[in-house]
């Protein structure tokens, strides 16, 4: 899936050239009073870059060559510094040319979303390897609605006790009794937790179990200590174990990528002991 959307109450006129052939993407623009061109070698699955324009260099393939525009990774940098991508974008430029964002990256599946913000659409070139949507979208719609990666972006559920919970990147309750203690048994040290892949932001209810939702989950824990945190996910499912020590009461964990950190956020209870019957 390629879709890119053009900002219905633009008045630039830059001419943009997009080239996207499997995880490369290259950008060439020109206008007015300036013109340049950068890559994305490799974009990575759950990501999201920004074409900002910015006086200078880029490099491209180990070659230094003069540009007006760059690409930001703003993933990586966003985990670098914890700071909003907006913000992150006003340190380099003061426009915001592009956004590309992507889901899953597998060979049988691409999923892109380009966000053309300062792009006359009549001067725009597209060369893809895959079919490609060209929508609408305005950016005052950005204030109050939802960006792309909120259903881009697929989610993981947390399991253990026999519960299962659902809670997007801030913490707020999706699904499941957040109140009720996650107990271990008499005859562990130790709670077995599960991650569950699903599709976008759970609200279609649908796992994600094919052999390219083997995503590698950073794990988190403010108690204890946890026996893996990079978790290999097999056809959506993996496991790790908590050992906390005889705590009790209040724990946060997080689920995220290597880029992205904290994409699900949980607030638990922990109990003591269940003891057997």
């Amino acid at each position: 899936m390629l879709k890119i959307y053009y900002n219905t109450i633009s008045d630039a006129d830059y001419a943009i050239k997009l080239t996207i052939n499997r995880d490369y993407c290259r950008a060439e623009i020109s206008g007015r009073d300036s013109r340049g061109a950068d890559v994305v070698n490799i974009m990575a699955p759950y990501s999201s870059y920004s074409l900002v324009d910015a006086n200078g260099k880029v490099k491209i393939n180990r070659r230094m060559e003069r540009s007006d525009f760059k690409f930001l990774d703003l993933s990586r940098l966003g985990v670098s510094i914890k700071e909003d991508f907006a913000n992150i974008i006003q340190l380099y430029s003061n426009k915001d040319i592009l956004q590309v964002d992507t889901g899953i990256m597998a060979e049988s599946q691409r999923d892109i979303i380009v966000r053309l913000f300062e792009v006359d659409v009549s001067k725009l070139q597209v060369e893809s390897d895959q079919e490609y949507e060209l929508l609408e979208f305005s950016s005052d719609d950005l204030v109050l609605g939802n960006h792309p990666r909120m259903t881009l972006w697929d989610s993981y559920s947390l399991s253990a006790d026999g519960k299962e919970f659902k809670a997007d990147r801030k913490g707020f309750v999706i699904d499941g009794d957040f109140e009720e203690p996650v107990m271990r048994s008499q005859d562990a040290s130790y709670i077995t937790f599960t991650i569950t892949k699903y599709k976008g932001d759970f609200s279609s209810g649908e796992k994600l179990a094919r052999d390219i939702d083997d995503d590698e989950v950073f794990v988190e824990s403010s108690v204890g200590v946890i026996d893996n945190r990079r978790v290999r996910l097999v056809n959506g499912v993996g496991t790790f174990k908590l050992y906390p020590f005889g705590y009790e009461g209040e724990i946060k964990i997080k689920l995220g990528r290597k880029w992205y950190t904290v994409w699900n956020d949980y607030t638990l209870i922990l109990g003591g002991v269940r003891w057997n019957v």
